[in-house]
């Protein structure tokens, strides 16, 4: 079963890097994010940390669990995204999204979110389909 969770988190972790990456390349942020197999490894490995917390939040609070995909995504993605982006632009890794402007606010809020989506969607989907077995 968690096999799957993390086969998920991955999948969202690599389409929020590819969504930073491709804005990135195109001049539409200048969020700084470079992408070396070791910040690789720990963008997946923070994927999975707040995935698995969505999933325990998910489980423990009815609320959240009986709350649509989309609202409950983009209150992760957007939480993820305040908590991830200042303590990596204190640590000097990326820049500030906030200082940086308009369109790397936006296309860094839309990546997370994106992943705070796909979490929350893999986790609807498996948990149903494991109370209905």
């Amino acid at each position: 079963m968690y096999l799957k969770y993390s086969t998920g988190f991955l999948i969202a972790s690599l389409i929020q890097a590819g969504i930073i990456l491709s804005t990135e390349s195109l001049g539409l942020s200048t969020l700084g994010a470079k992408l070396t197999a070791v910040q690789l490894l720990i963008h997946i490995i923070a994927g999975q940390v707040v995935g698995y917390i969505l999933l325990f939040i998910m489980r423990k609070l009815e609320v959240f669990s009986a709350s649509n995909v989309w609202i409950i995504g983009s209150i992760t993605g957007i939480t993820a995204w305040l908590i991830l982006l200042t303590t990596n632009s204190a640590l000097g890794k990326v820049n500030a999204p906030w200082t940086q402007g308009f369109s790397t606010i936006l296309s860094s809020v839309i990546a997370f979110i994106s992943f705070g989506i796909i979490a929350t969607y893999i986790i609807k989907n498996y948990d149903n389909k494991e109370f209905e077995t």
